[in-house]
């Protein structure tokens, strides 16, 4: 049994294309959440600072995050990330309580 892949991606974009950003992010997470191996794919905006965003993912598998990261959505969305200058950066977590 492989153990879940705990993800935090955050995103930031310069203020006048967040909402841009933000509609990419809601049709990757409506795509992502269909996935068998997608167990959590929960976005939100930083209350303070405009343009940046967070997912906190939860992947059953190294194998289920691998083939999200090769999908089409998730493509699309790095293709925008790209494209449009915005910063990524993927930070994979350990949750320290056993619950998690």
């Amino acid at each position: 049994m492989s153990e879940s892949i705990h993800i935090l991606a955050l995103v930031t974009i310069a203020e006048e294309k967040a909402a841009q950003l933000e509609k990419a992010v809601q049709v990757c997470a409506g795509h992502s959440l269909k996935e068998e191996a997608c167990q959590r794919y929960e976005i939100s905006r930083d209350a303070e600072k405009k343009g940046r965003f967070m997912v906190s993912e939860i992947w059953a598998s190294e194998d289920g995050f691998e083939t999200h990261l090769a999908s089409k959505h998730f493509g699309a969305l790095a293709g925008f990330i790209k494209e449009h200058g915005a910063e990524l950066e993927v930070i994979r977590q350990q949750p320290l309580h056993p619950a998690s």
